[in-house]
C-alpha cells in the first residue's frame, strides 16, 4: 500500500498539467507493470477529472486499509476461538504486518490454525500473490486482506505478475477480505470482474 500511496502523492502534485500527469502515469506503468494498485491510480488519472478521481483514490486507500485490517482481525479472532492455534502466513504485506500486530501474534510455522495472507492482486477467478501462498492455502484455512485496489478484471490479471509470484485460484481460500467486507471467494471474483479492463 505504501507505493500505491506514494504515487498517488505525486500524482496528485501533477494533476492539473495534463501533460506531466500522462508522463507520469506512463513511467508507473512502465516501471510497475505487475501491481494491480497501479492499473487503478491509471485509471484514475486518465479520466475526465483525474484531480477529483485521484483525490478520491488517495482517500479511499487509507479507509480502506484500516476497515480491512478490522475485519481482518475480527475474522480471524473468531476462526480461532472455534480452532486454536496459531496464524500462520508467507506474506509480507502491510496489512498482514497490521492484522498480526492487532492480533498481538507473529506468524509462526508450527501449529498452524489459521492462515492469512496478503494479495497483490485478485482476479475474476484467481489470487497472484507470493511464492509458498498456494501450499499454505492447501494447509490450513486462509483468509486474504486486501483493499479494492487489488481487484482487477480478468484481461489485467493475465498481465500480472513475475518471478517470485504465483496464482492461486480463488475458490482454495476461505474468504475474502476487501475493505471493510469479508466476501466470499465467488463474490471477490465477481467484484473483480466488475472493472472494465480498458486504461
Amino acid at each position: 500500500m505504501e507505493v500505491a500511496a506514494t504515487a498517488l502523492d505525486g500524482l496528485l502534485e501533477v494533476a492539473t498539467n495534463p501533460d506531466l500527469l500522462e508522463e507520469a502515469v506512463a513511467v508507473l506503468l512502465a516501471g510497475q507493470p505487475a501491481m494491480a494498485p497501479i492499473w487503478h491510480l491509471a485509471r484514475a488519472a486518465r479520466g475526465p477529472d483525474p484531480p477529483s478521481a485521484l483525490a478520491a483514490l488517495r482517500r479511499r486507500l487509507g479507509t480502506d486499509a484500516d476497515a480491512a485490517v478490522t475485519a481482518a482481525t475480527a475474522w480471524l479472532r473468531d476462526h480461532l476461538a472455534t480452532t486454536p492455534g496459531t496464524v500462520v502466513t508467507v506474506s509480507h504485506s502491510s496489512l498482514v504486518s497490521r492484522v498480526l500486530g492487532a492480533l498481538g501474534h507473529t506468524a509462526i510455522p508450527s501449529a498452524p490454525g489459521v492462515g492469512v495472507v496478503g494479495a497483490d492482486a485478485i482476479g475474476p477467478e484467481g489470487l497472484l500473490n507470493a511464492v509458498g501462498t498456494r501450499e499454505l492455502v492447501g494447509r490450513v484455512p486462509t483468509l486474504v486482506v486486501a483493499t479494492a485496489v487489488k481487484l482487477v478484471p480478468g484481461e489485467v490479471f493475465g498481465r500480472l505478475g513475475g518471478p517470485g509470484f504465483e496464482v492461486v485460484p480463488l475458490e482454495a481460500v476461505a474468504a475474502v477480505v476487501v475493505g471493510p467486507e469479508v466476501l466470499s471467494p465467488a463474490e471477490a471474483g465477481r467484484r473483480a470482474t466488475r472493472f472494465s479492463g480498458a486504461l
